[in-house]
């Protein structure tokens, strides 16, 4: 399956992207609806995104999860999908992904048998260390787009919907 994603990251990249062929849409005031430039956005911001993490064959998702992991040693998947507001199920997809790679191992817990504890490896460290290398390089591209002031005030709007 991955594969399959990443052959088909690669056709979307090679995939001629000219608008000459045919006319432009007519939007009709879609363009001024926040949705659509929040969606439209994001878009541009994931497709950035992969092209940082290609090297490192990382998503957005499996690159949060190693993130927060390191950053909270022996944490459940069941607090990473709550804090990432994820199900269980595709926690676990994520998890097994990390861990087949050698990036995370599980532990069971000593103080709750029933519980899985997880942590990053040496080899998942040096990933990281490159994943937040190519995330500073994304995120300046981001910034590149506001004032500092602008970035300030876009960011604490993007919290309201957090909080």
């Amino acid at each position: 399956m991955l594969m399959e994603q990443t052959s088909t990251r690669r056709e979307r990249k090679s995939a001629p992207t000219t608008t000459s062929e045919k006319p432009a849409l007519r939007h009709n005031k879609l363009v001024d609806n926040v949705g659509y430039q929040l969606r439209t956005a994001y878009v541009a911001v994931r497709r950035h995104f992969e092209a940082a993490m290609e090297k490192l064959d990382l998503t957005q998702k499996q690159t949060g999860v190693l993130w927060l992991i390191e950053a909270n040693p022996a944490v459940s998947q069941i607090a990473l999908a709550n804090e990432l507001g994820m199900d269980r199920a595709s926690m676990m997809a994520i998890v097994d992904r990390l861990e087949e790679r050698g990036l995370i191992v599980r532990k069971r817990s000593t103080e709750d048998g029933r519980r899985q504890e997880l942590y990053v490896t040496a080899k998942g460290r040096k990933v990281l260390i490159q994943a937040k290398a190519a995330i500073h390089e994304h995120e300046k591209w981001i910034s590149s787009k506001f004032t500092k002031s602008e970035l300030a005030a876009f960011v604490d709007g993007l919290k309201r919907f957090t909080r």
